[in-house]
C-alpha cells in the first residue's frame, strides 16, 4: 500500500486521461496546471478525439503507451469512467485519481458503481483517490494536479473532503504567504480513506503540519489510533463540520458521508490530541504557529504584557477563556519588575509597563519578558498592545528601538526555551521590527482571541507530545458461561438481555454485583425481600420494557412487607397497561444514601467511530447535565483516568467540603473491563450501567441494561 500510496506523491510519470485545451473544463484546467507546474517526469495525454495538446501528441487509450504509467488523472463523464479505469489497471497504473462525480453511496447507482470501481481496483491492485475529487499537489515532485495556479511550496500538507474548500484554503493560504507540501482532494474516499493519507503524511519527512478538512468520518477507530501515533511526532490541525444539524445535512448531501455525534467527534479527537478548529483563518493561525520552531510549553501558565491596562484585561479574559492560567507573579519577578513599570501601577499579571515602553521599547519590553520568562510559573509569554507601531504614534526615531526590542526578544526565545507570543494590531503591516520577530519563531498575531486560541493550540500539543500509554492487560473473558447467556437470548429470537439476564452475565465477567433476588409472584417477592432485608427496592423485569421508571415499573425504598404488597401490586397495574408480556420483579437491596454519588457507564458500537466507552455523572443527572466523556477503544489506563478527571463532578468523587473521596479505583476497575468485554464480545451492541452508585469503598450496579447486535451483523 505505501508504494501505491506513495506513487501519488511522488510518481516517476503522470497520465490525464480526459486531457483537454477547452477552456472552463476540469481536464483542460488539470492539463494545464500540470504542463506548467514544472513535473520533471513523463507525461501521457490522453483524448480519443485530439491528436495534439499543446504540442504534446495524445493518445487515443492508455493502453496504446508502451511505457509503464505510475500514476492516471482520470476526467471523463461518468459513462466512460469504468473503461478508463479497466485501461489503468491492464497498464499496471498504481494509483488513479478520479475527478468524475456522481457515486454517492446515498443512491443505489452510486453504491453500485462504487462497487465496480473497488472491484477493478482491487484485481490489479491499483489504488484509488475520490471518485468526487479535485486531485493533488506535491511541491516534491513540482505536481500540481487541481488545476489551480502556482502553489507556493511549504511544510503544511492538507487532507480534505473538499474541492471547494481547497480552492478557498489555497487562495487564502496566498494571499498569507503560506506554502504546502501536499495537498490531497479524498472526495468520496471510497478506497484510501482519510487515516490512510495521515499515516502516510505522518511518516513524511518533507511534512512538518498536517491540516484536515473532514465532513464525514467512516473509521474512526482507525484514525484516532493513528493519530495518536502522528502528534507524538508533529501537530494535526482539522476543521471537523457538522457540528449544527444544518451542517450536518450539508456534509452528507455533499460527499454522502453521515457525520457522527459532534460530542463523540470532540472527544475523539482530544483523545487522538487532534487540535479542533472551526474556520479556515483559525486553522492558518495555528498551523502557521506550528510550522516555525517555537519551543513547546511545559505548562498552561500565561504571563501577559502591554503597554496599557486595557490590552492587559482583554488578553487575560481570553487566555482564561481557553482554559489557560495567568498566574499571580512570584514576589521576586515582581521586584526585577518594578524598575520598568510606571510609579503606583501595582505589579501582578498582567503586566502593566505603561508609557515608559512607548518612548523606549528596546529597555522596557525585553527585560519585563526576561523576568516573567525566570519565573517557574510561567510557561508562555504573551506580548499584547501595539509593538510595531510605537514608530507611528510616537515618532520616526523610535523605529531602531523597536528593532533593538525585538532582536532581544529573540535572544531571550533561544536562552530560555520558553514560546513567546506577540499580539499587535499592527500584525498586518510590513514592519522591520515585525519580520525580525516572524522570521526567528516569535508569532505575530493581530487578533487577541486568535493569539489566545494559538496559546491554546501550542499547550494541548505539548501536553499531546508528552503523553505516554499503557494498556490494561487483563484475562480473556469470553466465557462459557457469557456465551451461553447470550446463546439463551438469541435461541430465543431477542436481542435485548432481561435485566436478570443481564446481571448474570456481569458477573460471568467478572463484575461485582449486589444481592439480588427474582422473584415470579407476590408471594416470591416477599420471600426475596425477608431474605435480602429491608428495605429493597422493585423493578419490573419484562423484555418490552427497558426504561422502567417510565412506565412506573420501579418503586423505591420498601420498608416492611404491607409497603412491599402494595408496591408489588401498584407495578403490575402500571406495566400490564404497557404489555402483559412479564417476567416477574427483580428485588434489591436499598443502596445507604450517605455518601454516595450516582455515575454512569457504558458501551456502545458507535457507526463512525467504532466502539465507544462513556462514563459520567448518572441517575437523573444524566439528561439534565450530559456530565459525560467519552473515550474511543481500544483505551489505555491514562485514558480512563483523564475520561475520570474531565468530568464537571469529578471534584465530589475527589470530596468536597469535609466530604471522604470516593473508590475512584473501583470507577477505574469497572471501565477497564467494560471496555475488556466489549472487545471479547462482538455480539454486544451495547451495555449500560446507569446508574452505579460510588461508594467510599467500592460500587454499587443498581441498574444494567444489555443489548445484542441483530445475529446476522
Amino acid at each position: 500500500m505505501k508504494e501505491q500510496i506513495k506513487a501519488i506523491f511522488y510518481p516517476d510519470s503522470v497520465a490525464i486521461v480526459g486531457a483537454s485545451t477547452v477552456p472552463g473544463k476540469a481536464g483542460a484546467r488539470r492539463t494545464a496546471s500540470l504542463l506548467d507546474s514544472g513535473y520533471k517526469g513523463k507525461i501521457y495525454l490522453i483524448n480519443p478525439t485530439r491528436d495534439y495538446i499543446y504540442g504534446r501528441k495524445v493518445y487515443k487509450r492508455l493502453t496504446e503507451i508502451e511505457e509503464e504509467v505510475e500514476l492516471a488523472l482520470i476526467v471523463v463523464r461518468k459513462e466512460f469512467l469504468l473503461d478508463a479505469l479497466r485501461d489503468a489497471a491492464k497498464k499496471g497504473v498504481k494509483a488513479s485519481i478520479i475527478i468524475t462525480a456522481g457515486f454517492s453511496d446515498a443512491t443505489e447507482e452510486g453504491r453500485r458503481l462504487n462497487q465496480q470501481i473497488l472491484s477493478i481496483a482491487k484485481e490489479s491492485g491499483m489504488r484509488i483517490v475520490g471518485p468526487n475529487c479535485s486531485g493533488i499537489f506535491s511541491a516534491p515532485a513540482n505536481l500540481n494536479l487541481l488545476g489551480l495556479p502556482p502553489i507556493k511550496s511549504g511544510n503544511i500538507s492538507l487532507v480534505s473532503q473538499s474541492g471547494n474548500v481547497i480552492d478557498s484554503i489555497v487562495h487564502y493560504a496566498r494571499l498569507r504567504g503560506i506554502g504546502f507540501n501536499k495537498i490531497i482532494s479524498i472526495g468520496n474516499a471510497i478506497d484510501l480513506g482519510i487515516h490512510e493519507y495521515l499515516e502516510f503524511l505522518g511518516n513524511d519527512p518533507e511534512t512538518k503540519v498536517i491540516a484536515c478538512y473532514i465532513e464525514g468520518i467512516k473509521d474512526g477507530a482507525r484514525l484516532v489510533q493513528i493519530a495518536r501515533d502522528i502528534t507524538k511526532k508533529k501537530p494535526i490541525v482539522a476543521i471537523k463540520v457538522g457540528r449544527t444539524k444544518a451542517g450536518s445535512r450539508a456534509a452528507h448531501s455533499h460527499t454522502g458521508s453521515m457525520t457522527g455525534d459532534d460530542f463523540i467527534c470532540d472527544e475523539a479527537f482530544k483523545q487522538a490530541g487532534i487540535i479542533r478548529v472551526n474556520a479556515i483563518d483559525e486553522l492558518f493561525d495555528i498551523t502557521s504557529v506550528f510550522d516555525t520552531d517555537i519551543p513547546f510549553p511545559k505548562g498552561k501558565g500565561v504571563a501577559i504584557l502591554s503597554e496599557g491596562g486595557g490590552d492587559n484585561a482583554i488578553a487575560a479574559d481570553n487566555i482564561e477563556q481557553f482554559g489557560l492560567d495567568v498566574p499571580l507573579l512570584s514576589e521576586e519577578t515582581q521586584q526585577k519588575l518594578k524598575p520598568y513599570t510606571m510609579e503606583g501601577v501595582g505589579i501582578s499579571n498582567p503586566v502593566d509597563y505603561g508609557g515608559k515602553a512607548e518612548e523606549a521599547p528596546h529597555e522596557i519590553i525585553p527585560p519585563c519578558c526576561k523576568a516573567c520568562l525566570e519565573d517557574p510559573a510561567i510557561d508562555i509569554v504573551l506580548i499584547t498592545g501595539f509593538l510595531g507601531g510605537y514608530r507611528e504614534i510616537i515618532g520616526d526615531y523610535i523605529e531602531e528601538f523597536e528593532e533593538e526590542a525585538c532582536h532581544k526578544l529573540v535572544s531571550l526565545l533561544r536562552e530560555y526555551k520558553k514560546p513567546i507570543i506577540v499580539n499587535t494590531s499592527f500584525a498586518r503591516e510590513k514592519i522591520k521590527a515585525l519580520d525580525i520577530l516572524r522570521n526567528n519563531n516569535i508569532p505575530v498575531i493581530e487578533s487577541s482571541i486568535r493569539a489566545a486560541h494559538c496559546i491554546s493550540a501550542l499547550v494541548r500539543y505539548a501536553e499531546a507530545r508528552r503523553r505516554s500509554f499503557s494498556f490494561p492487560q487483563l484475562p480473556d473473558l469470553r466465557t462459557e458461561k457469557g456465551l451461553s447467556i447470550i446463546e439463551k437470548v438469541y435461541a430465543k429470537g431477542h436481542i435485548n438481555l432481561l435485566e436478570t439476564e443481564a446481571r448474570e452475565f456481569l458477573k460471568a465477567c467478572g463484575i461485582p454485583m449486589i444481592p439480588d433476588y427474582f422473584a415470579k409472584s407476590l408471594d416470591d417477592a416477599i420471600k426475596g425481600a425477608e431474605q435480602i432485608g429491608y428495605p429493597v427496592a422493585l423493578k419490573v423485569v419484562s423484555r418490552k420494557i427497558q426504561h422502567k421508571y417510565d412506565v412506573g415499573g420501579v418503586k423505591l425504598g420498601i420498608t416492611d412487607r404491607d409497603k412491599l404488597i402494595n408496591a408489588f401490586n401498584e407495578i403490575m397495574e402500571n406495566v400490564q397497561k404497557v404489555t402483559k408480556d412479564i417476567e416477574g420483579i427483580l428485588i434489591l437491596p436499598m443502596v445507604p444514601p450517605p455518601g454516595k454519588v450516582e455515575c454512569l457507564a457504558s458501551v456502545i458500537r458507535d457507526k463512525n467511530f467504532g466502539t465507544i466507552i462513556t462514563f459520567g455523572l448518572g441517575g437523573v443527572f444524566t439528561e439534565v447535565f450530559r456530565d459525560i466523556s467519552v473515550r474511543v477503544l481500544p483505551v489505555a489506563e491514562e485514558d480512563i483516568d483523564s475520561m475520570i478527571k474531565e468530568i464537571k463532578a469529578y471534584p465530589i468523587l475527589k470530596g468536597i467540603r469535609g466530604k471522604k473521596p470516593k473508590d475512584i479505583k473501583a470507577v477505574k476497575d469497572l471501565l477497564i473491563r467494560l471496555a475488556k468485554i466489549a472487545e471479547d464480545y462482538p455480539e454486544i451492541e451495547e451495555i449500560e450501567l446507569n446508574p452505579f452508585m460510588v461508594h467510599e469503598k467500592g460500587i454499587s450496579i443498581v441498574d444494567t441494561l444489555i443489548t445484542l447486535r441483530k445475529k446476522n451483523v
